[in-house]
């Protein structure tokens, strides 16, 4: 099996993990990985986005792969942020458990955690994105 191979498993092994741990959460909609385009302008909240950043060799067979999770909520007057927090960490906690069943991960950590507000069509929206570092060992031997 090539680099590039094992290289594209680590990767998308990681992406669908955080996917699915998503996914668990009852509270929230189905997630999609990477931007998407909504052709005609609805989006269903509490909108889930898995977007993939960047892979990065940091030593030798040692990888990390930098993949945000976003939870955008529309708020209403009577809505609670804390709650938008929770059901972003229990996605986030979600993401964790499927990742610890990855076989080439060894580690995984929430290392930013940012909050964007914003507006749609006159509806107020909040964005909680959480960046999670995924420590990935590949080997970079040929294998034939």
């Amino acid at each position: 099996m090539s680099l590039a191979t094992r290289l594209y498993e680590s990767r998308s092994n990681a992406i669908a993990a955080v996917e699915h741990g998503a996914a668990t959460v009852d509270e929230l909609h189905d997630p999609v990985v990477g931007p998407v385009s909504f052709g005609d302008g609805r989006v269903d909240y509490p909108y889930v986005q898995v977007l993939p950043e960047s892979t990065t060799q940091q030593d030798g067979n040692d990888w990390q792969h930098t993949i945000r999770l976003n939870c955008i909520f529309q708020r209403d007057r009577g809505d609670d942020y804390l709650r938008f927090l929770e059901v972003t960490f229990d996605a986030v906690a979600g993401a964790l458990a499927q990742l610890s069943s990855v076989s080439c991960v060894y580690s995984f950590v929430p290392t930013t955690i940012e909050d964007f507000a914003g507006e749609d069509d006159g509806n107020l929206l909040v964005m909680i994105s959480v960046q999670i570092q995924v420590g990935s060992l590949i080997d970079l031997q040929p294998t034939t």
